[in-house]
């Protein structure tokens, strides 16, 4: 099957959700999102389907200024350690963006903590949960 981002061609791609889209992405797409469902070896038996869902720490601004905190890191000295602009920093320090996959793991790396909680995870032919809100359920789209 062939990305629907990158159009690379993958035996397994990882059903990700992109924006409020579910697509089928490639293991280096699928960084765009958050990871709905993938394949994995289970007991040496066939793969199975595993779904989950990864998201961030409802307090995860919290635990990220209490770490630096504890570290005695001011942000500047932070975002030299982790290789990132200051500027980027204190947007996600301040609430202004959220941070992307890349910066988070550096964040969890520099400071030694964790930002994501694991909501959901089981074996599971079926796909997405139909009581869970759709892209389309939270967004007024307006006409021209």
């Amino acid at each position: 099957m062939n990305c629907e981002i990158c159009g690379a061609f993958e035996e397994n791609l990882l059903k990700t959700e992109v924006e409020g889209a579910v697509m089928n992405l490639c293991k280096n797409c699928s960084k765009y999102g958050k990871v709905i469902e993938f394949y994995a070896p289970i007991n040496n038996e066939p793969l199975k389907r595993i779904k989950s869902e990864r998201q961030l720490k409802y307090d995860y601004l919290d635990v990220i200024k209490k770490a630096l905190e504890e570290k005695q890191l001011s942000i500047d000295k932070a975002a030299e350690y982790m290789k990132c602009s200051p500027k980027d920093l204190k947007k996600i320090l301040t609430g202004e963006i959220l941070p992307d996959n890349d910066i988070t793991s550096k964040i969890e790396n520099t400071l030694k903590i964790s930002l994501y909680e694991l909501d959901y995870v089981s074996d599971s032919r079926s796909t997405i949960d139909s009581d869970k809100l759709s892209f389309g359920d939270v967004v007024d789209i307006k006409r021209v």
